[in-house]
């Protein structure tokens, strides 16, 4: 057992004990700005040696009061310190980092499902737990043998001040809204970074839909084709191939014909849908 700043950093997993990670300067080869404990998404990856990317942030708790950012760190102050189980650095990720899928998913690939069980059915009122709970049964598509949510008020799934979201629809049996911009196949999520907000602030879309408003759908037509055409040719000199001219042509004249250009028709992706909820995801 480990002891770090009072507190005990092993969890018990069947018949194995997984060491949380005490302070450290070095994480995976990447220098911290000082010496700090890992937490979240890191102390996971690494009390559980997940095989997964590294998210492009990682947390831990420093000796300082004040939180700050450097070299891919986010450094936060002790009280921000999660408990060393494995339901305190989950529910700091969520709280702090927003969902990962890929660290969750193998993390609960990694976990007997008993001891998740064991971890939620002694916080069932929890928020986090719930969405943790949601989460589990979302990526592995399996059922927990957990009874239904009795209580608690609805969570979103995916923190909107942390991450872009959709307004995404309830699960009953756990008392969340999934709000995640995908399905268990393929969901992109996204920081709510400065930037980005300061991109959908611009309103883009609209700007975009005003100018090719002024023009006619001939010469949108006509452009749309002459894109698509340099784009043909720069794909066969990717491939290495060089196809006869006529080729390309007729490639060129096909797409022209009306009943192949109707995709033409402006449809820009709105940020300000997602970022509202007015986009939805089956």
């Amino acid at each position: 057992v480990i002891e770090f700043h009072g507190k005990s950093a092993f969890f018990m997993d069947a018949t194995e004990r997984h060491h949380f990670p005490g302070p450290v300067n070095i994480f995976r080869e990447v220098r911290l700005p000082e010496l700090t404990l890992p937490a979240g998404y890191a102390a996971l990856i690494d009390a559980f040696d997940l095989n997964v990317p590294l998210p492009l942030t990682l947390s831990a708790t420093g000796s300082r009061h004040k939180v700050y950012e450097q070299d891919g760190w986010r450094i936060c102050t002790p009280r921000h310190e999660p408990a060393a189980t494995l339901d305190g650095h989950p529910v700091f990720a969520l709280k702090y980092e927003g969902p990962d899928l890929a660290v969750l998913k193998k993390l609960f690939e990694t976990v007997d499902p008993a001891t998740l069980e064991r971890v939620m059915a002694a916080k069932p009122s929890s928020s986090y737990m719930r969405r943790i709970w949601f989460l589990h049964e979302w990526l592995l598509n399996t059922k927990l043998d957990i009874p239904d949510a009795k209580s608690g008020t609805y969570a979103e799934v995916v923190d909107q001040e942390l991450q872009w979201s959709i307004k995404g629809f309830a699960s009953a049996r756990h008392r969340v809204h999934n709000n995640l911009p995908g399905t268990r196949k393929f969901c992109p999520l996204a920081r709510r970074t400065l930037e980005l907000v300061r991109f959908v602030g611009m309103q883009l879309d609209e700007q975009a839909h005003a100018a090719i408003g002024k023009l006619s759908r001939y010469i949108l037509a006509r452009t749309a084709t002459l894109l698509l055409h340099k784009d043909s040719k720069s794909s066969y000199v990717i491939e290495g191939e060089s196809p006869a001219h006529d080729r390309i042509q007729r490639w060129g004249k096909q797409s022209e014909r009306p009943e192949n250009i109707r995709w033409m028709k402006p449809n820009f992706c709105d940020c300000k849908e997602l970022s509202s909820g007015k986009t939805t995801v089956s």
